[in-house]
């Protein structure tokens, strides 16, 4: 019987080795995974080096620049934080590479941004088409029925004259959002236009920016950024009926945000110092024009946006000098009203978009 106790416990002993040493292996094995991150990069640096070589950074990833588009058509991007609309030939944050100039072109109050810049881009000739880059931004209203939780809006008006987003959380002018396509396309030959709406767009922004593109063009707006408290053409009657007359978007006081980051001497000097185009449609003459600014601010500049426009002309140099002339350019555009397809196309104003 003794011989038999003997037996027993070694054979035992055999059934509980194998099973611990799995549990060892098991123990040992979760333990360096869960401790391999600290091991690579302590004990190993060689090994984690050569691991994330194959990976791209993750702030900065590698994107391709995008073919040029024969069309304009809708995209998205992301600018503070929420979702933008554009329209365009190409993208904003894989530029074509091969492109010999940038047109960015602000939509009026239509906010049709598409059709903006298939005018843009009609307004080229083939060989000058294949080798521009057109991009229209998208300036959308709630009624346009965009999620303010997820894409940037504004106010009606407020886009035109650079006010801040109306999103509860995301508040950015529309003059920065088009500082950052400006930034991202960074491109030598960028010319920043605007019609109607956005012609008024242009105007002040051509002042407020800090950025220098190669030339603003400034197509049949409504209204102009005056410097002063005058408003030739204008009655005494009118100015004293409307005290608003010069608050901004119309003149300098109270200034808007963005405006209002510098001060007024460096506005001017800016303006003054800018290449500015001004496109002015000898039919848009029309006092009646459904989209024509009537507000008394708007009156004391004219009675339609052509006087408007030629009233401003004249203006600029009792305040800037008669060299504001030189570096500020007015072309008339025969026969042409309040349209974007005609004004852009005409042999008149070709320059201003592709010279």
């Amino acid at each position: 019987m003794a011989r038999n106790r003997s037996v027993r416990p070694r054979r035992a002993k055999r059934r509980i080795e194998p099973i611990v040493l799995a549990l060892l292996l098991i123990v040992s094995f979760v333990g360096f995974s869960g401790s391999s991150k600290a091991v690579f990069s302590a004990a190993s640096p060689m090994r984690a080096v050569e691991a994330a070589e194959p990976l791209t950074d993750a702030r900065e990833p590698l994107v391709l620049p995008e073919p040029l588009a024969e069309s304009a058509t809708l995209r998205e991007t992301r600018i503070a934080g929420r979702g933008f609309t554009y329209c365009a030939n190409g993208s904003i944050d894989s530029p074509p590479t091969d492109v010999s100039r940038v047109i960015v072109v602000i939509h009026g109050n239509d906010r049709r941004a598409c059709s903006v810049a298939a005018a843009a881009l009609a307004a080229g000739a083939p060989e000058e088409r294949a080798n521009t880059l057109v991009v229209a931004p998208w300036f959308p209203l709630r009624d346009d029925r965009v999620n303010p939780n997820t894409h940037l809006f504004w106010s009606y008006h407020s886009w035109s004259r650079g006010d801040e987003s109306a999103n509860d959380d995301v508040r950015i002018s529309s003059y920065a959002v088009v500082d950052e396509i400006l930034d991202r396309i960074d491109h030598p030959k960028t010319i920043v236009v605007g019609f109607s709406g956005g012609g008024q767009f242009v105007g002040r922004y051509s002042a407020g920016t800090s950025r220098e593109p190669q030339r603003f063009v400034i197509a049949n707006p409504s209204t102009y950024l005056y410097w002063s408290p005058e408003r030739p053409g204008a009655t005494q009657k009118q100015l004293a009926e409307c005290p608003t007359y010069n608050d901004y978007r119309y003149g300098l006081n109270k200034l808007n945000n963005y405006m209002g980051e510098v001060d007024e001497e460096t506005l001017k000097r800016r303006f003054a110092e800018r290449r500015v185009t001004y496109l002015l449609g000898t039919y848009d003459n029309d006092p009646r024009s459904a989209s024509l600014d009537n507000s008394c601010g708007a009156r004391t500049q004219g009675t339609h946006r052509f006087e408007r426009g030629e009233r401003y002309w004249n203006y600029l140099p009792s305040v800037f000098g008669p060299r504001i002339h030189q570096r500020h350019r007015m072309i008339v555009v025969p026969k042409v009203g309040h349209n974007a397809n005609q004004m852009f196309q005409h042999p008149e104003s070709h320059t201003a978009l592709y010279g």
